[in-house]
């Protein structure tokens, strides 16, 4: 099937384009074997294999989907004028959320497999380090930050429901109703939105990196209960919207190509979004450095053991290799002002960023519970993951399906459509 050519339709909403029954159909297969794979795993012998990718893709797709509102909010407070389309591509990764939530909660079972001191506790941090503390503080922070990144959600989709509804261009059906209940007219509900949105912006943006700070601190680096370190909560979320970036400028390619959106994403917008995607790259790897500097200098066991146990065989491959392409490569291509304005290198360069940034959650999990001098990864992990990547992609596709992904209430946005 083809999907609409005509961007004018697109942005007012009619009709949206129903999944492609191939695409949906392989993604449904990818899901089934990834629950399967993960089931038969975490029931034979394979629990750990299993339990360790679970937790890795886990944190990824959590991160980039929780990435996607994190930066529409920067858009916000910053009044960035120049995001409209990108915005709601960002937005649509919140979809996940949901499914994020239940998947933490099934990492409680894996307890006893992921976190060695569930089963021998260290008497000095027992009053933080015992299962239903962690379990119960994580989920509160996590449901607290999805909550208000879901209003957040609502009160950017809000006003273009009701003005499809007003228009004629869409029949709402009960979701579109329930969403829009109460409607107070286009310009009261504009400047409704425009205040809620200027107080949950700065709200998320703080509750993000105090939360993704606890969530490293607590489902990365308890791993390996005797080490510590103060900044690796900012080197974590950190890291994470740089990935969120780099995934958000990858979807907005896909999207331009299928939905033939080149009047509204043109290549200013991948320059912009290639700029971005290089400071977070500089960031990141200025924030590793810092983090790597006094552990050497410090030379301490409880330190350098974490450190150590990554630059040795097995690990020391991959180590080199999350270093080329998450700071290496995107470095030196992305200083090239025509790579970053053309959406296939774009695409290609944010590509090898997210593979990478997939290797260093691996990199950062696996080897703190894993004690052979293999890497564990082969089937299992490979159909772990795609039915990770199958249920993102549903979630997306689902949001793409039910909302519209242009703002089209936003005014900026409608003078942009004129020109």
């Amino acid at each position: 099937m083809s999907l609409p050519a005509n961007h004018t339709a697109t942005m007012f909403g009619n009709a949206p384009a129903p999944f492609p029954r191939r695409l949906l159909g392989v993604l449904l297969a990818l899901l089934t074997a990834g629950v399967v794979a993960f089931a038969t795993g975490i029931a034979g012998t394979n629990s750990l294999r299993a339990w360790q990718i679970f937790l890795v893709n886990f944190l990824f797709w959590s991160g980039i989907a929780q990435a996607g509102v994190v930066f529409a909010a920067i858009l916000h407070v910053s009044n960035a004028r120049w995001g409209g389309p990108v915005k709601r591509i960002a937005e649509a990764m919140a979809s996940f959320l949901p499914v994020s939530f239940l998947l933490f909660l099934v990492l409680f079972f894996g307890r006893e497999e992921l976190f060695s001191w569930v089963s021998h506790p260290l008497p000095e941090k027992a009053a933080w380090l015992n299962a239903p503390f962690l379990f119960a503080r994580d989920g509160i922070a996590l449901l607290v930050l999805y909550g208000l990144s879901l209003l957040f959600l609502y009160y950017s989709l809000r006003p273009d429901l009701g003005l499809l509804q007003e228009r004629g261009k869409r029949s709402p059906d009960a979701l579109h109703r329930a969403l829009t209940a109460g409607w107070r007219g286009i310009e009261e509900e504009r400047r409704r939105s425009q205040r809620a949105l200027a107080t949950l912006s700065p709200i998320i943006l703080i509750l993000y990196a105090f939360v993704f700070s606890l969530i490293a601190f607590d489902l990365v680096m308890s791993l390996d209960p005797h080490w510590y370190s103060t900044l690796f909560g900012g080197y974590f979320f950190i890291g994470n919207l740089y990935l969120g970036l780099a995934a958000i400028a990858m979807v907005a390619v896909l999207t331009r190509k299928f939905l033939q959106w080149e009047a509204h994403i043109t290549p200013s917008h991948f320059h912009d979004l290639g700029k971005l995607v290089f400071a977070f790259c500089l960031l990141w790897t200025y924030l590793g450095w810092s983090h790597y500097l006094p552990i050497w200098y410090g030379n301490l066991p409880e330190e350098t053991g974490f450190l150590l146990v990554r630059a040795r065989s097995p690990w020391a491959p991959l180590a080199g290799t999350v270093l080329a392409a998450c700071f290496v490569i995107p470095f030196v291509v992305l200083l090239s002002r025509e790579v970053k304005r053309r959406a296939g290198s774009l695409f290609a360069i944010c590509a090898v960023v997210v593979v990478g940034m997939w290797l260093e959650r691996y990199l950062l999990v696996v080897p703190s519970v894993w004690s052979e001098d293999w890497v564990p990864f082969g089937g299992l992990e490979a159909l772990i993951t795609l039915g990770f990547l199958a249920a993102a992609t549903l979630c997306y596709l689902g949001f793409a399906r039910t909302f519209p992904l242009l703002p089209i209430a936003d005014l900026e946005f409608q003078k942009e459509s004129r020109k």
